[in-house]
């Protein structure tokens, strides 16, 4: 009678420690691939939504100078957006001046300064205000 080869018979066992690193790594792929179809199901292209904040940031050789903060908190970039800042007093325009940035993505800030001629104290409304943007 043949003998049996018993080292072909035995079942290649994996200890329980492989068995846990497998399982989660697995979990954590599934996890992120679940999430990553999450998002795009749930994806929604939101128009820019923009905001400008101003601050006084007057110096010695332009003392009528303003900060101008420009934040985009839409779901896409806005391009060459131009920002307006008037002086009124009793509803008469004293002051204008411009702003423009080329490139405002999503969830970003930018930042710029405009210069006033006429002082902004004589002023009882400073208004600043986005004029307009583009899509790219």
């Amino acid at each position: 009678m043949p003998e049996k080869n018993h080292q072909n018979d035995t079942v290649d066992q994996k200890n329980p420690l492989e068995w846990t690193v497998f399982s989660i790594s697995l979990l954590l792929v599934l996890g992120v691939l679940g999430y990553w179809a999450y998002r795009v199901y749930k994806y929604e292209e939101l128009p820019p939504e923009l905001y400008v904040e101003k601050i006084p940031a007057p110096s010695e050789q332009t003392p009528y100078r303003y900060q101008v903060s420009v934040f985009n908190g839409g779901g896409q970039t806005a391009e060459n957006t131009t920002i307006e800042v008037v002086l009124e007093r009793d509803g008469v325009e004293l002051d204008k001046a411009e702003l423009e940035i080329p490139y405002l993505p999503k969830g970003s800030k930018r930042e710029g300064w405009v210069l006033f001629r006429e002082d902004p104290a004589k002023a009882d409304t400073m208004i600043a205000r986005v004029i307009s943007y583009k899509k790219p």
